[in-house]
């Protein structure tokens, strides 16, 4: 067995408390681009780290699915089934509840929200409306990419699942040049999904060579140039405007940080840093990122109803800023928690079962 079939194994058996602190810091950053400072790019930072980390776990569990059962659709029905009792029951559950209220509705796109197309709507809209589910173009391309890639990692060897990584990256680069080339580049441009297949694509390599990226002296050598090279980008932000050449300065923000992100990733899932394990796996950084799904999912409905009940209350404007952050971030970890545990962990519990029962059925 290979050591990426190891890690597939493991992160199969158990989570890893440390990808949870990873998740933790995402959270955090996308809290404070929200609710702080809108052009801090903490939060795009943090939206591709969610998009390197899912590809890396899901890149796992999918191997282990094929070297276990193979291409076929019990395989596939899996995946779909773990995915969707995960993800789906909160998400539909938020999106009604907003459109019950009046706050989302048909003619705000309600059908592309609830079919996961809510890039598409807001791409071709080239707006945010509605606001409250501006957040959630990252779970449609998300979704989007579950579509493809278990289709790939099941029916391929690990080195062809490698090489169609590359060929995402390559994908995203192509159309980042398109935009260069043709100065076409409006600003809702990024979320149609090949954008994002660069961040899919490295985590994805990132699970195969988990063992390189790991390795202490190349890890020492690269953290420290690319954050350089990172914080020249910035600022050559201020300092030139022209519309062709901020899409290179876009590619290059985007781009950049992949690698110290995988890099992170690996060294967390290898152990083999145990300060650094220690540290993101310590036990409330752990819990946060175990409920970052649901605090990213809610944080938006949450901003319109403390805004709402400040104003209505207190007669005091919620405007952005360490209030708002404080306001805002506080109900919604609360509300998180009381998902995580009554609603999400419940469901989580009730679909392993079922998988149980049909397994002994099956070895029976």
């Amino acid at each position: 067995m290979s050591t990426g079939q190891r890690n597939g194994w493991r992160m199969e058996a158990d989570r890893i408390r440390g990808l949870d602190g990873i998740r933790a810091f995402a959270i955090l950053g996308v809290f404070y681009t929200h609710f702080v400072d809108e052009n801090s790019l903490l939060g795009d930072l943090a939206v591709r780290t969610f998009f390197i980390l899912s590809a890396f776990l899901i890149t796992g569990k999918l191997l282990v699915l094929r070297d276990a059962e193979g291409f076929n659709f019990a395989a596939l029905r899996s995946f779909y089934a773990r995915r969707a009792l995960r993800l789906l029951p909160t998400y539909y559950a938020m999106v009604l509840a907003l459109a019950a209220i009046g706050l989302v509705t048909i003619r705000d796109g309600l059908f592309y929200h609830l079919a996961f197309l809510s890039n598409v709507w807001f791409a071709m809209g080239m707006n945010w409306n509605p606001w409250v589910l501006a957040h959630i173009w990252t779970l449609s391309v998300e979704w989007q990419f579950y579509l493809i890639w278990p289709l790939v990692v099941l029916n391929c060897a690990n080195r062809s699942v490698a090489l169609a990584a590359a060929g995402a990256i390559a994908i995203a680069l192509a159309f980042w040049l398109g935009c260069y080339v043709t100065g076409y580049y409006p600003d809702n441009m990024v979320l149609w999904s090949p954008f994002s297949l660069d961040a899919f694509g490295v985590g994805a390599l990132t699970f195969f060579y988990s063992g390189v990226l790991a390795r202490t002296v190349r890890t020492r050598l690269i953290a420290a140039i690319l954050p350089a090279a990172l914080w020249s980008a910035l600022q050559l932000v201020e300092t030139d405007g022209r519309p062709r050449f901020l899409v290179v300065v876009d590619l290059l923000l985007q781009i950049l940080p992949l690698l110290p992100m995988a890099i992170l990733i690996a060294i967390t899932a290898s152990g083999t840093s145990p300060i650094l394990n220690r540290i993101l796996g310590a036990r409330p950084l752990a819990y946060l990122g175990r409920i970052s799904y649901g605090c990213y999912l809610y944080h938006f409905p949450m901003l319109w109803l403390m805004m709402h009940i400040m104003w209505q209350v207190f007669d005091y404007p919620l405007k952005r800023g360490i209030v708002q952050l404080v306001v805002v971030a506080i109900p919604t970890i609360a509300f998180s928690a009381l998902s995580w545990k009554f609603m999400e962990r419940p469901i989580q519990k009730w679909g392993a079962g079922r998988q149980k029962a049909a397994q002994a059925k099956i070895t029976a």
